[in-house]
């Protein structure tokens, strides 16, 4: 394929998005290599256009998830000076403000739907082979640890098996059967590497996000492909349950162990753990629910309540409270849980709203962001998913690619 000066600039937006979905858990540090290419892209076109004079020309729409990112980082430096914090935890939210350039120039350039539609499930693959790769040949109690938080690195691969699953839907919609068994055999790629992990928040998001995409596309689908897609996931699910070395089956049975023994006075579990840092955590709103009490502060809030026996785990060790609504809240009060609510639930509003449309691709692509927010409010029930860098560029970037490829999909809708 011969590349002219006037595709150059789509075709490395294109190549940085696919290559996201290829390297986020292929070594360490994956999950930064294309995001911070993408920004050094947006944000060079930023400064061309402002030395050009463009006219921007973004909709209400496209300002309002500007507005929700730009909001979402003031909230952070609000308390960084009201709580008298360091630089650093302006770092992680600085992404939103670097990724508005991005979004810009996504907008104006084309995009292919082919960056997303054979760069996903063949991610979904890659990600499954090297967490059988960690578990079996690097013999590592929880895949994707020799490389990021095993949590983290379970959700996005659990991620990724759903999105394979989306584009399997969008296939099987254009009566593509073949691709769809394709796409639905690299879902579980996707799915098995989150079970090795060991994470247990992709496990739950699995069925409710099943149910999402089967309803979304139920006027597509007989019941005989309900049936058939359920009883594929329950026989795959099973058998993924009897590898050895899995440990699926182990970390189900802790969750009773664990609440058992929280009953009985003893927190240092990884549940009862997670029930003390909430209850320290709703303490903290209570106390200080307006700006809140800072990430330097409600780590020493949460020793103290060790101390103070407010607690019986031994939750001062942790410098988030496994809970991303909570330690939002706790760490930048009413203020800073609005703010993480407008970076969630504006643009799954955006996507909602285009569920329904009558074409293929607007359908498939709002349908990829609407599963890829739900299932990150999911993940962020046990887990401060967006308190690490991992989480936080897979969040930011992916709802800024969805939302750029849904407006010209729409768009490309309209002109037809």
């Amino acid at each position: 394929m011969q590349i002219s000066k006037q595709n150059f600039l789509p075709f490395l937006a294109n190549f940085g998005i696919s290559a996201f979905f290829l390297s986020v858990l292929t070594f360490k540090g994956g999950h930064n290599f294309a995001p911070f290419f993408l920004m050094a892209l947006g944000i060079g076109y930023g400064i061309y256009g402002l030395i050009k004079k463009f006219k921007w020309n973004l909709s209400q729409e496209d300002k309002w998830l500007i507005y929700s990112y730009i909001f979402y980082f003031s909230v952070f430096v609000l308390s960084f000076l009201v709580n008298d914090e360091k630089g650093r935890v302006l770092d992680n939210p600085s992404r939103a403000i670097l990724l508005i350039p991005t979004l810009v120039l996504l907008l104006r350039i084309p995009l292919k739907l082919c960056a997303l539609i054979y760069a996903i499930p063949l991610g979904s693959v890659i990600v499954g082979l090297v967490a059988l790769y960690d578990k079996f040949i690097l013999h590592s109690p929880m895949a994707y640890s020799p490389r990021t938080m095993q949590i983290q690195g379970g959700d996005i691969a659990m991620s990724l098996g759903l999105f394979s699953l989306v584009i399997g839907l969008y296939y099987w919609q254009k009566s593509q059967k073949k691709i769809t068994a394709l796409c639905i055999l690299a879902s579980f790629f996707g799915i098995l590497g989150s079970i090795l992990s060991t994470a247990r928040g992709g496990w739950v998001a699995l069925p409710i996000m099943l149910i999402v995409m089967l309803w979304i596309y139920r006027h597509s689908l007989s019941k005989k492909f309900f049936l058939g897609v359920i009883s594929l996931f329950v026989i795959a699910l099973i058998g993924i349950s009897q590898m050895p070395n899995s440990r699926m089956m182990e970390r189900f049975s802790l969750i009773h162990t664990d609440i058992a023994s929280y009953e009985k006075n003893n927190a240092n579990t990884s549940l009862g753990l997670r029930f003390d840092m909430w209850k320290s955590a709703v303490l903290m709103i209570k106390e200080k629910s307006i700006f809140g009490w800072g990430e330097k502060g409600s780590i020493e809030k949460r020793k103290q309540d060790v101390q103070g026996n407010v607690v019986t785990g031994n939750i001062g060790q942790f410098d988030h409270a496994h809970n991303q609504y909570l330690d939002d809240f706790s760490k930048r009060g009413v203020i800073g849980f609005i703010a993480l609510l407008g970076v969630l639930l504006v643009p799954l509003y955006q996507f909602k709203r285009n569920l329904n449309s009558a074409s293929f691709d607007v359908k498939l692509v709002a349908t990829l962001g609407t599963v890829h927010i739900l299932s990150i409010m999911i993940y962020c029930l046990s887990q401060g998913f967006l308190t690490h860098n991992s989480g936080n560029i897979f969040y930011l970037l992916l709802t800024v690619v969805f939302y750029a490829m849904l407006r010209q999909a729409e768009k490309t809708q309209n002109l037809e």
